[in-house]
């Protein structure tokens, strides 16, 4: 299995901790080692994955990464500034065979229940193999407005994806019983993630190539021209493609997380 981990982001919901420059994914929190090191660490099994970060941060996750000594083999994909997540994800992708699976992470989220986790997983490459887009969901433990929601059916289909909701919408979704908060983590093949995504939102898939084959790439470094980033339109991985397309499974992960 390839992975993919999101680590351009700011971090701001945990200010002052976290700054533009040291968002929270590179703070040194748990146990002297920040969560983006903890994902990398958590994800030992992958054969490779790609870091997809911002020019600033480079150096940081460079370093980080070090510090934790890896066996595995890893790149950088580079942005000169963020589209958000659906463009990260094409480009990491392009990066990859068609046939393989990848599983997309951030890098700023705490999971604790480690065993668990690498059930869940395998139950996502499983569903990712028979070709579907897979999404993990966390049972609520409360009527949290701060959080997408999954609507599913018993056989994991997904009925629909809701945005962060009112205090009541959210208890009723708490009461329904079948929603599950949207944790941002993701599994598929790359092949049938690209061809949802060209037919969803063909202008990302577009542009993503186009920025891809003028890409910047030397000893494990891909860096992204500007003129490139900006012809690609902004958008997430959810309105691109995850709430359009009708191959989307989710599974549940019991998993001690919080973002």
């Amino acid at each position: 299995m390839k992975g993919i981990i999101l680590a351009g982001g700011s971090g701001t919901r945990l200010w002052p901790i976290s700054r533009t420059l040291m968002p929270k994914q590179f703070n040194k929190i748990f146990d002297d080692l920040s969560l983006y090191q903890k994902t990398v660490q958590r994800n030992s099994f992958f054969s490779d994955f790609s870091v997809v970060s911002n020019e600033n941060q480079y150096f940081l996750a460079l370093d980080q990464l070090d510090e934790i000594k890896l066996d595995t083999n890893y790149n950088f994909l580079l942005e000169p500034f963020g589209k958000n997540t659906a463009p990260a994800i094409a480009m990491a992708c392009l990066n990859f065979n068609r046939d393989d699976v990848v599983l997309v992470l951030p890098s700023d989220h705490l999971i604790k229940k480690e065993a668990e986790y690498l059930q869940v997983v395998e139950d996502a490459k499983k569903l990712a193999e028979d070709g579907f887009l897979v999404t993990f969901g966390i049972r609520p433990t409360s009527p949290h407005t701060g959080y997408g929601y999954i609507e599913y059916k018993d056989d994991n289909s997904v009925l629909k994806f809701h945005e962060k909701p009112s205090l009541e919408t959210a208890q009723k979704y708490l009461e329904q019983g079948n929603c599950l908060w949207n944790s941002g983590m993701f599994c598929f093949k790359v092949d049938t993630f690209l061809k949802e995504l060209e037919k969803f939102s063909p202008e990302i898939c577009h542009q993503s190539n186009n920025a891809i084959s003028n890409a910047i790439n030397s000893k494990g470094l891909i860096r992204i021209k500007p003129e490139d980033m900006h012809s690609i339109p902004e958008d997430s991985i959810d309105y691109a493609v995850m709430e359009k397309s009708e191959l989307i499974k989710v599974v549940e992960a019991d998993i001690g997380w919080s973002d």
